[in-house]
């Protein structure tokens, strides 16, 4: 069939073209999407900063309608609102038994090259380039091809757009504070960097009952929206020391430090503000190429805890419906991180917002 969607030929090349789709195979269905978000990891995708390399249909935030289904779907059927789950992980290896299905191991040859579950590629565009399917979703688009185990039934009551974010933003923010950090209620936390998924470490801090709430970024935009969201303090790493700050709001350093930048300077940032005993959770990807220097002295000597935190650690399946009831709730407002909303052919405009840090988290309407 043919549908338009958001591609990168090349490197730094966007388009908004109509491409062909190939139908769902065993185990998947056809969605018509309804939102997509607007994420970093797209970003970074099409400037050519991460695994997948252009040409790719980009998006992996997203919630739709399934309009059909292909052969053994059991899990959804025409008619069903559903969340996409970037992670459609195989339930069969070591580690998908072992509790941890966001490391499923035949991710690393699917997934995470951007290929369908069974290792295809589904697009092609007018003149026969084949296009990869950013983490097997390719969500900016009017329809998408999704595995059965990447899909989770949205309530009515959810807005397309909000299902979208909490999608990848929320599982992976949410997720390092509930599930990696496995946070103590009440303790001091800082958030660095004040984007989509830091924001949502903030609104899981809020959660959590974290006090002090310390945001750190470089735009004092963004460190007020971080105020209206919960943040009891914030500061400005551009114009002051970020660690020697922290210190001076806690007591030797707050109890955790959330990154959702994972730049070289924010990491080894994190580990030095919190206290001796304190725990560094990384969950952002700039420097998921580089080898980052780490000073053994904290994290020795002080005996400081730094994990590393993919997708949150989550259980996509499990924890994508619990955020869904705690979004309903009014326990988890995610809805209040989408700022702008663009249509598909402003695609090009909200990566540029996105880049000038003008929005928190933008979502593109398709419908």
């Amino acid at each position: 069939m043919k549908i338009r969607a958001a591609i990168a030929r090349e490197v730094n090349a966007l388009s908004v073209e109509e491409v062909e789709l190939e139908g769902p195979r065993q185990g998947e269905a056809l969605v018509r999407m309804h939102a997509a978000g607007v994420c970093h990891s797209d970003l970074h995708t099409y400037r050519g900063e991460l695994r997948t390399m252009p040409p790719v249909v980009l998006g992996h935030e997203g919630a739709g309608v399934v309009e059909a289904v292909g052969p053994g779907v059991t899990r959804v059927k025409p008619g069903d609102r559903v969340v996409i789950s970037w992670l459609p992980s195989c339930g069969e290896c070591p580690t998908c038994l072992a509790g941890r299905p966001s490391l499923c191991e035949r991710l690393w040859t699917t997934t995470l090259t951007s290929r369908m579950p069974d290792g295809s590629l589904r697009h092609t565009t007018a003149d026969g380039v084949a296009l990869k399917p950013y983490l097997s979703s390719a969500t900016m688009s009017e329809y998408a091809v999704i595995h059965q185990n990447g899909l989770v039934h949205l309530p009515d009551d959810v807005p397309f757009d909000v299902a979208a974010v909490i999608g990848c933003a929320a599982l992976t923010g949410v997720g390092a504070v509930l599930n990696t950090a496995q946070i103590v209620p009440g303790s001091s936390a800082v958030v660095i960097g004040c984007g989509g998924v830091g924001l949502s470490a903030l609104l899981g801090c809020v959660l959590a009952g974290c006090n002090p709430l310390i945001a750190v970024d470089i735009a004092d935009n963004k460190l007020a929206f971080a105020k209206e969201l919960g943040a009891t303090h914030t500061i400005n790493s551009r114009t002051e020391d970020a660690v020697a700050a922290l210190k001076q709001l806690t007591h030797l350093g707050p109890d955790y430090a959330f990154d959702s930048v994972g730049a070289k300077q924010t990491i080894v940032q994190a580990l030095q503000a919190v206290r001796p005993g304190g725990t560094a959770v990384i969950m952002g990807m700039h420097a998921l190429k580089e080898d980052v220097p780490i000073p053994a002295g904290p994290l020795i000597a002080q005996n400081k805890r730094l994990l590393g935190s993919f997708a949150g650690s989550s259980k996509p399946l499990v924890d994508l419906p619990k955020l869904l009831d705690l979004y309903r709730a009014g326990k988890l407002p995610i809805d209040k991180l989408i700022t702008h909303r663009y249509c598909l052919d402003d695609a090009a405009q909200a990566f540029a917002d996105l880049e000038a840090g003008k929005v928190a988290r933008a979502v593109l309407e398709l419908v």
